[in-house]
């Protein structure tokens, strides 16, 4: 699908202002005792970047049943595109969200990818131009992988 600017601005600051999928660090760390599910928490990698996200994934039969996230301290995109992707993955099963990452990390490599099924991820489809917010984007993707590899 494709996206004007005002429609993907419009997308990202939503998911960004409203995140359905994030919960605070410390209920998050309450339902990781509670579901007796490890919490996993992962570093952007560039150096001049503060970036946090704590990941909360469930996994039954061979799918995704909840995916939350906490990331208060992250920017825009972080927050947004791990909202999106945590919002699709849920109700997955694991060869589809390992397909979806796949095609994340392709859409970010400025290769071929088809992610006609999640229309929202779109609106990232262009971040390779923007060479100080790929990170952002592949901060998600390393947490996630970690989680279903």
């Amino acid at each position: 699908m494709i996206y004007s600017p005002d429609e993907k601005r419009k997308i990202i600051l939503d998911n960004y202002s409203h995140p359905s999928q994030q919960i605070e660090l410390e209920e998050l760390k309450k339902k990781s005792e509670e579901w007796q599910v490890p919490l996993a928490t992962f570093h952007s990698l560039d150096q001049g970047c503060g970036d946090v996200i704590h990941l909360l994934i469930i996994q039954k039969d061979n799918s995704i049943e909840k995916c939350f996230f906490s990331a208060q301290q992250s920017c825009l995109i972080t927050v947004a595109f791990a909202n999106i992707l945590c919002s699709y993955l849920e109700g997955k099963n694991l060869k589809l969200v390992r397909q979806l990452i796949n095609d994340c990390q392709m859409m970010v490599e400025k290769k071929k990818y088809n992610l006609n099924d999640y229309p929202k991820l779109e609106v990232f489809s262009d971040i390779s131009n923007f060479p100080n917010r790929i990170e952002c984007v592949n901060l998600v993707i390393r947490g996630i992988n970690n989680f279903i590899n």
